[in-house]
């Protein structure tokens, strides 16, 4: 009680230290500091007479999140337990042991070790249960849970107990964090004749310089390339710099890349290319989908706007805001939302409106409210709705057994079984999955139950349902018992008909087990439409230029 009584104390003398400041300095409002006294007053009154005792940290913790949810979903408050996932968020790197890990029924498994870190360095393997961390159970706790236990300082030593899926031999191993630095660039290489392609992950620190990098090493390995993919799918953004830099790679020096514009004279900035560019001329094609967000935005959005690049894919994800990071005490950081970003046309493609909270949540921009700017080329493009891609691909959706079948997990399971089993495959551009394969699959499916409504089962339940209200089931009720038999299968007949669509996951799980994420993605790649499409589009340099506007 005495630690608490002084936290209070602290407080109290740091809201008296805002209101001595504001008489000397003047320049914190009087909403404020009334503010902060009634939060004061608030923590102390339950300190005072809450039935139990309570944690004014947890609870501080709370109220802060609470009030920084209302604001928009990217300010933040970062707490110093959650520094390794600041490291990670900023740099691309954390203390750890090297491995994703995910949720499998009440415990958590190995989902893919990093290759030459300690978790693969000391044998384990994807489907490898996690059963204790230095002694301490995990049965039931989160992801999150379990990852800040392995999480730690780099050359500090952390237990684990683990078993794999499919043998009940428990293993225990002593490993020794080490900095763990995840490649930004997770692939690169030849898809097609003298077509390269980039894949860029996040925006993180010198993230440019990788990106460079392989570019060069693409142009060395083929001095006639002639055209550059450059896939930000799935890629949540980072730090603004690095988008510039990149976009600098294909663009003159001192073009103007994204400018912010803020409340404060200085969040308004012009973001312009610093440096000479590598490659001009290089045809190049940008992959984006509704998860790309913010720096990739604002990569593929300069680049459309100067009509340097063509854009396939999806709609991305719209998110025109800039946040800046300020230290806090205690360790903790503080990311906070400073300003709106706007590239080469004038656009900021920011999606919802926060600051119209009508509905609780902010609002949707409308169609009819966004604008027309225009591209270099003087093509429309429009704001308010993240980038529209010059070349739209649809994706195609999976049936809702086969979405049964992935979320429950037993694609992953029967991965991990089949690498068990099979000590070698060939090379990802050259494995597929033999009849043989599939049935091995459809015979381990054989006795589990799928917890699946089919679309057309729900609609006849629908129809029964009002059949009966209307007192005609009886009318029906032959056509209905007719009707269930040919739309209801077995597991069997069902992973039959949806045999391409299962393969298509199964095959990148298969292949990630024995070459990683480089092996998924060059598998993945082999149909990819967005990434033949590039292909298509870069073969063709007049339709290129068309599609780029120039005459």
């Amino acid at each position: 009680m005495k630690k608490i009584k002084n936290l209070f104390i602290a407080i109290i003398l740091i809201v008296i230290g805002f209101i001595s400041y504001r008489a000397v300095i003047g320049d914190i409002s009087f909403e404020l500091v009334k503010n902060l006294d009634i939060f004061t007053s608030v923590m102390k009154e339950l300190n005072k007479n809450y039935v139990d005792e309570i944690q004014p940290g947890k609870l501080t913790k709370t109220a802060i999140d609470e009030m920084l949810r209302s604001l928009d979903p990217y300010t933040e408050f970062i707490p110093e337990s959650a520094m390794e996932d600041y490291k990670l968020m900023m740099a691309g790197q954390y203390g750890g042991v090297g491995a994703l890990i995910q949720k499998l029924d009440s415990f958590v498994v190995i989902s893919e070790p990093y290759e030459g870190f300690p978790a693969y360095n000391a044998g384990l393997r994807a489907g490898d249960i996690i059963l204790e961390v230095n002694g301490i159970s995990v049965k039931g706790k989160s992801t999150q849970e379990v990852s800040e236990m392995l999480k730690g300082s780099p050359d500090t030593e952390v237990e684990i107990t683990y078993k794999n899926l499919f043998d009940d031999k428990i293993n225990k191993v002593k490993l020794i964090r080490k900095e763990i630095k995840l490649p930004e660039v997770p692939y690169y290489g030849i898809v097609a004749p003298h077509i390269g392609y980039i894949s860029l992950s996040s925006f993180t620190i010198n993230c440019s310089n990788t990106v460079k990098d392989a570019l060069l090493k693409l142009k060395e390995g083929d001095p006639h390339l002639q055209g550059l993919i450059l896939d930000l799918r799935n890629n949540g953004g980072g730090l603004l710099n690095e988008a510039v830099n990149i976009v600098n790679i294909f663009v003159p020096k001192n073009m103007e890349v994204v400018r912010t514009k803020g409340r404060l004279p200085e969040a308004n900035r012009v973001y312009k290319t610093m440096q000479a560019p590598i490659d001009l001329e290089i045809p190049l094609c940008v992959l984006i989908n509704q998860n790309s967000a913010s720096a990739s935005e604002i990569v593929a959005g300069a680049l459309q706007d100067l009509d340097r690049a063509v854009v396939i894919g999806e709609q991305s994800y719209g998110k025109g805001l800039v946040q800046n990071i300020v230290s806090l005490p205690y360790n903790s950081k503080l990311k906070i939302t400073i300003a709106k970003y706007y590239i080469p046309s004038g656009r900021c493609i920011q999606k919802i409106d926060y600051g119209d909270k009508s509905n609780g949540v902010g609002r949707e921009i409308s169609q009819t409210e966004q604008k027309i700017f225009y591209t270099k080329n003087k093509r429309p493009v429009t704001d308010a709705g993240g980038i529209l891609p010059d070349i739209n691909i649809d994706i195609d959706s999976i049936s809702s057994f086969t979405a049964a079948v992935y979320i429950g997990q037993y694609i992953f399971k029967f991965a991990t079984l089949y690498s068990k089993n099979h000590p070698t495959i060939a090379s990802p551009d050259k494995f597929t999955i033999t009849d043989a394969d599939y049935n091995e699959f459809i015979e381990y499916m054989k006795d589990v139950e799928i917890k699946y409504s089919s679309p057309l089962s729900m609609e006849l339940d629908k129809l029964i349902k009002l059949a009966e209200e209307e007192k005609k089931l009886d009318l029906i009720k032959n056509d209905i018992e007719l009707l269930k038999e040919k739309i209801t299968l077995n597991n069997e007949a069902e992973l039959r008909h949806y045999k391409d669509e299962i393969i298509s996951l199964l095959a990148p799980e298969i292949v990630a087990r024995y070459y990683f994420q480089k092996g998924r993605m060059q598998y993945v790649l082999k149909d990819d439409k967005c990434t033949h499409k590039a292909i298509e589009i870069l073969s063709d340099n007049k339709r290129y230029k068309e599609i780029l506007g120039f005459k």
